[in-house]
């Protein structure tokens, strides 16, 4: 499933008028409303039991419900929608990491990619970068990318460099070509060969401020 695929999955759920941050239950759509929110442009996005499923999900805004329904749940699009809705916890704690990381480490490649791109949007990313660095070898093209994208675009500080100057080094050339396009966008330099970012890292690295 690529990014625009999940994010149509996110949109249709959300558009059910529920938020992660409201406590408040809200009525569950009717049958009929259900319905037309499942297709967009023609093509269904839920088989009728997994929309029934995350509108009921939805309505657990509480982090701890949340994430029972983690723990518990085995339907990847209920996951992955649990993942979006976990992003918008202020929570950094062990618990919501865990549930991140089952994701990201899930046998399903749409599962790893939404969870990648749902981290985006987590106050705790930074703290899942040891989760997200084994991605950058995933067999799917899509989970690379995503992870890549989120490291160099939503992680802080000197790491996140380092990471994208040890991609260039990546057996995939989608991740060498995401790594040096990043770090010209991140940085006063501007070189378009993996060497010569090699040799700028190994002359600058010391002295080297992020400014992100």
């Amino acid at each position: 499933m690529s990014r625009i695929s999940f994010c149509l999955v996110v949109l249709a759920a959300l558009s059910l008028g529920l938020t992660a941050c409201d406590k408040e239950k809200k009525a569950q759509p009717s049958s009929a409303d259900a319905s037309s929110l499942n297709k967009i442009k023609g093509e269904r996005l839920f088989e009728p039991e997994d929309l029934s499923a995350v509108t009921k999900v939805s309505r657990y805004a509480e982090t701890d419900a949340l994430l029972k329904q983690v723990e518990k749940e085995t339907n990847v699009v209920v996951l992955g929608q649990l993942a979006t809705l976990l992003s918008k916890t202020t929570s950094r704690g062990p618990s919501v990491r865990a549930a991140f990381r089952k994701m990201l480490q899930s046998e399903n490649a749409d599962l790893r990619e939404g969870a990648l791109y749902a981290l985006e949007d987590y106050a705790g990313v930074n703290f899942m970068i040891d989760d997200m660095i084994p991605l950058l070898n995933d067999e799917n093209e899509d989970v690379r990318d995503a992870a890549i994208e989120t490291i160099s675009d939503y992680c802080k500080g000197r790491r996140k460099y380092q990471i994208m100057i040890d991609c260039l080094d990546n057996p995939y050339s989608n991740v060498v070509e995401m790594a040096i396009f990043n770090l010209g966008f991140y940085t006063d330099a501007n070189y378009e060969t993996a060497e010569e970012w090699k040799k700028w890292w190994a002359e600058n690295k010391d002295t080297f401020v992020p400014t992100d």
